[in-house]
C-alpha cells in the first residue's frame, strides 16, 4: 500500500458515516502528520507483540538497508574507532530497535553490538574490551557541526585486519539496517505492514483526530482577555 492510500482510507473513513462537521475538516497534510504519530504508535505495539514472542521478524517489514561510510577514523593499536552519519533520526524504540542490525558490508557475519551511551564507563573499568571482542556501536545526538546531520553511530572495538581488508581498495562502509519513520516515506512509495495494521492504522489516526482540540482562529490582537487593553 501506497502512503497516498493511506491518506485516502482516512479521508474516506471521515466522510463515510460520520457528522457534517467531520467531513472535509481536514487538510491532507494535517492528515499526513496524524498518520505519522499513528504509524509510530503501531510500530511499538508491533515491538510489544514481538517482545512478547521474542521474534522480531515483524519489524523487518519496515526496515530498509543504508550503505554508510565510517569517518573520522582512529587507530589504537589493534582496534580501529569511528563514526558513521545517518540519514535521519531512528525511529524511537527502546533500547534503540529502531537501528535492527549493524553489520560489515560484504561480510554480514561481523555484526556491531549496541551499547548504551550510559554503560561506556562502566565497561572501560570493568575492562570488557580485554574480555569481549565484539565490535560495538551507540547512538548519539550528531556533534560534528554539519547541517542537516542530526544522529551518528559512534563504532568501536574494530579489528585492525578487519578494517585494512575491506578499506584497501573501498571505503569501509557498514550495512545499517533501520526502521523508516512514515516522515521519510514518499507519499507514492509503498509501505509494507503486517496483516491487519492497515485498518489498525487508520482507526488510530481518526482517533487521533477527533480528539484534536478545536483550531483557534481567533487573532491574537482581539483576543478577549480580562487584562487586555
Amino acid at each position: 500500500m501506497k502512503k497516498e492510500n493511506l491518506v485516502n482510507l482516512v479521508t474516506d473513513f471521515l466522510a463515510s458515516g460520520q457528522p457534517d462537521d467531520m467531513i472535509g475538516q481536514y487538510h491532507p497534510a494535517i492528515i499526513k502528520k496524524y498518520l505519522e504519530n499513528a504509524f509510530n504508535q503501531v510500530v511499538y505495539q508491533v515491538w510489544l507483540n514481538c517482545k512478547k514472542f521474542s521474534d522480531y521478524s515483524q519489524l523487518d517489514a519496515w526496515t530498509y538497508t543504508y550503505e554508510l561510510e565510517i569517518v573520522d577514523v582512529v587507530t589504537a593499536g589493534s582496534l580501529v574507532s569511528g563514526h558513521i552519519r545517518l540519514p535521519y533520526p531512528p525511529m524511537q524504540l527502546p533500547d534503540n530497535m529502531g537501528i535492527r542490525e549493524v553489520a560489515v558490508k560484504g561480510n554480514e557475519n561481523i555484526v556491531f553490538a549496541y551499547l548504551d551511551n550510559t554503560a561506556v564507563a562502566i565497561f572501560n573499568d570493568l575492562e570488557v574490551s580485554s574480555i569481549d571482542a565484539t565490535p560495538t556501536f551507540r547512538l548519539e545526538m550528531n556533534n560534528t557541526g554539519l547541517a542537516g546531520v542530526s544522529h551518528i553511530l559512534r563504532l568501536a572495538k574494530i579489528p585492525l585486519s578487519t578494517y585494512n581488508l575491506y578499506s584497501m581498495f573501498d571505503p569501509f562502509t557498514l550495512n545499517v539496517k533501520l526502521i523508516v519513520p512514515l516522515d521519510q516515506i514518499g507519499d507514492y512509495d509503498d509501505i509494507a505492514m503486517p496483516a491487519g495494521q492497515e485498518d489498525n492504522l487508520v482507526k488510530q489516526t481518526v482517533e487521533f483526530l477527533r480528539n484534536k482540540p478545536p483550531q483557534d482562529t481567533v487573532p491574537d490582537s482581539v483576543a478577549n482577555r480580562p487584562n487586555q487593553l
